[in-house]
């Protein structure tokens, strides 16, 4: 068989020229098609990528959201039960402060109220004995007793201090030095010069008298010079005794 070159010139020219097509029209496109989605691929990888990481660090700063919502959960229950106990004890010491104060104050109405029954009792028994006393003193009331304490009233008189006697002094510097005496029983004579005697040795002059007779005193005299008074009798001591005992129960 013998070999035409010209037809396989033209041959070759036409594997070249389709080559060439080919490559121009075929190659060329699907080259470039493959590289574009290669590229796109390469992009759709990235973006992938950046969501991935947009993702994690989305989940990391939640998961630490979280965390931190549960920290401050639980600082705000913790002050909530703080807060809630400090309370509390806040209303129990106001409760027990409260009860304390009742109590004491109960206690010293109690106290109060006993003292006031004290006193109550004291003051009837000290009227009932005063009542026994009047009594008995009305009963043993007799003119000797007045006798005697009229000497005593003498003596007494007699032994005033000096500045006792110069206020009485001064009391009948002006005008007439006059005494009203009144006894229990009416007195004799000697009774009646021996108070005036006195009298006049405690004004330093001569002091009139006026007597009068008094049953309330039971026993004994009372002198008045001006607003100056002087008791020796049954009645003011009775009494003088009753004012004493209620000084004494009002000091305790």
């Amino acid at each position: 068989m013998e070999l035409d070159w010209s037809t396989f010139g033209l041959q070759v020219l036409n594997f070249l020229v389709l080559v060439w097509l080919l490559k121009r029209f075929l190659y060329k496109p699907i080259f470039t098609v493959i590289a574009d989605r290669r590229t796109a691929m390469e992009r759709l990888r990235a973006e992938a990528e950046r969501l991935r990481a947009e993702g994690e660090d989305l989940k990391q700063r939640y998961a630490g959201r979280l965390a931190e919502w549960e920290r401050e959960k639980q600082e705000a229950r913790s002050r909530l039960l703080e807060e809630i106990n400090s309370e509390r004890t806040r209303l129990m010491e106001e409760v027990h402060r409260s009860v304390a104060q009742e109590r004491e104050k109960a206690k010293t109405l109690e106290e109060r109220r006993q003292r006031e029954l004290r006193r109550q009792a004291e003051e009837a028994a000290l009227a009932l004995g005063a009542q026994f006393a009047a009594r008995l003193l009305e009963r043993l009331a007799h003119p000797h007793l007045t006798t005697q304490l009229v000497a005593l009233a003498v003596e007494e008189l007699r032994a005033l201090p000096e500045e006792r006697r110069r206020a009485i002094r001064a009391i009948c510097q002006n005008g007439e030095a006059v005494a009203s005496v009144s006894s229990a029983h009416q007195l004799d004579e000697s009774q009646r010069e021996s108070l005036s005697a006195a009298l006049g040795e405690l004004v330093g002059r001569t002091v009139t008298c006026l007597w009068t007779e008094d049953v309330s005193l039971l026993a004994g005299v009372q002198v008045s010079v001006g607003p100056w008074v002087f008791a020796a009798n049954f009645r003011d001591e009775l009494k003088g005794f009753v004012e004493a005992a209620h000084a004494v129960d009002a000091a305790l």
